[in-house]
């Protein structure tokens, strides 16, 4: 079995990849951007300083042989990421990150083609060439999505809510999400869709997300992404103390609407200082005039390097992501691992994983008053935050990358095993295989 895996940018790729050495199914990974010897990403890297020195090096998988890494249209990857950190090419992100997605497409069906692959799997949002091509030249090849997140032509129903809802942070949301309402994007997404055979989802919100566009429950296979536990270390609670100061609440991920942070600012602005406090980390810009009014309430970090979120996981207290739609929120479980109780809407793609007032809490997306009730319920019971957490990391430990990998080469198997092109015959869903 010779199976390609292909993403223009990274996520989890790496995983994947490894995931298929090690069960002996994966022949090319294929990317953009990539640290090794004589590449150009590494000889940029010489070029960098601080946190994108080291953001260029850790572009890399010592899970991957580099005989077995190739890499198309890098020059261009790097242009992308570039327009992407910086203000220089700001405003031509979009159109460098499409260009460039669609000639690492034609590319990789290129050379799935004359390499005679027998599968590719490639991810959301980078696809439809690749895939359209192989359907005409090499209909034998079978094609699967990695789905990282929820289908934007579902999504773009809860937004248009949210902007109803949260009126001052509609500008935010819509810069954000822009995809959701471009017809390019949109159109885009039918077209991978409708070219996609199977899809790998991480929770079962993606794959509800998946069928509202019409997919078939046994075209999807769910496979939970995991958290690097020792990286992630339980803390220790001990030399907190939380009945004697205010309780410090976490979210990570930046400055965003689509995660929900309208709701959240909103619901610390009503808590007073001396029982609780948030600490936001990630990007945020001061002069942003939508989160202006809720400085005085909340600690903004800015933007940290991923290596040293464990510190700031590992002194606050609870965990909260009200996002409005996730594939499966890493971020939450890396609180877990940490040992915090969580505070997580229903569409974080994590509503299997936690059960209320033992590990945590779900509440509805939208609703500051749902968020209130949960602080509130820390704040007055704050002796539960220990034994909550606790449990929170027992949860954690259940989603090791090792799982994931088990279950990824699982679900690789069982596709391949039943494969009908015409979708003819029927079979076990990817949630009763796995």
């Amino acid at each position: 079995m010779k199976i390609l895996v292909a993403h223009p940018a990274q996520q989890h790729s790496y995983r994947l990849a490894a995931a298929l050495e090690k069960a002996g199914m994966l022949y090319k990974y294929a990317t953009t951007v990539y640290y090794k010897r004589n590449s150009l990403t590494a000889l940029t890297a010489g070029l960098l300083r601080g946190r994108f020195r080291v953001k260029a090096r850790n572009r890399r998988c010592g899970e991957i042989p580099n005989r077995k890494v190739i890499q198309f249209c890098e020059a261009e990857g790097l242009l992308k990421l570039l327009a992407l950190n910086t203000s220089i090419l700001k405003d031509k992100y979009r159109r460098i990150k499409y260009d460039t997605a669609d000639r690492f497409a034609e590319k990789a069906a290129q050379y799935a083609v004359e390499h005679g692959v027998d599968a590719v799997i490639t991810y959301d949002d980078t696809s439809p060439i690749l895939f359209e091509t192989l359907k005409e030249k090499a209909p034998g090849v079978i094609r699967i999505l990695d789905m990282s997140a929820a289908n934007i032509l579902y999504m773009r129903s809860i937004y248009e809510k949210d902007i109803q809802l949260a009126p001052r942070f509609e500008k935010r949301l819509r810069e954000e999400r822009k995809i959701c309402w471009d017809p390019f994007t949109l159109e885009r997404t039918e077209r991978e869709l409708k070219a996609t055979q199977y899809f790998l989802v991480p929770s079962d919100f993606v794959g509800r997300s998946l069928e509202y566009s019409g997919i078939r429950r046994e075209q999807i296979f769910h496979c939970p992404y995991g958290v690097d536990t020792d990286e992630f270390s339980q803390k220790e609670y001990g030399k907190l103390n939380p009945g004697a100061r205010p309780l410090e609440f976490i979210y990570v991920g930046g400055v965003k609407e689509l995660k929900g942070i309208s709701y959240l600012l909103e619901a610390f602005k009503r808590i007073p200082r001396e029982q609780a406090f948030l600490t936001v980390v990630g990007k945020y810009d001061a002069a942003d005039e939508d989160t202006a009014p809720y400085a005085e309430f909340v600690n903004f970090t800015g933007t940290v390097l991923h290596s040293e979120v464990p510190r700031l996981l590992q002194k606050a207290d609870v965990f909260v992501l009200p996002s409005l739609g996730e594939g499966m929120a890493l971020s939450a479980i890396e609180a877990a691992s940490c040992g915090l109780p969580l505070i997580l809407s229903e569409n974080t793609g994590l509503e299997e994983l936690v059960r209320d007032g033992i590990n945590g809490f779900v509440v509805p997306i939208q609703s500051t008053e749902a968020l209130i009730d949960k602080i509130t319920y820390f704040i007055e019971n704050p002796g539960k935050i220990e034994e909550m957490g606790r449990k929170a990391r027992e949860t954690a430990e259940e989603y090791s990358w090792d799982r994931y990998s088990d279950n990824v080469t699982k679900a690789i198997y069982s596709i391949i095993g039943s494969h009908d092109p015409d979708f003819t015959k029927g079979g076990l869903t990817g949630r009763e295989q796995l």
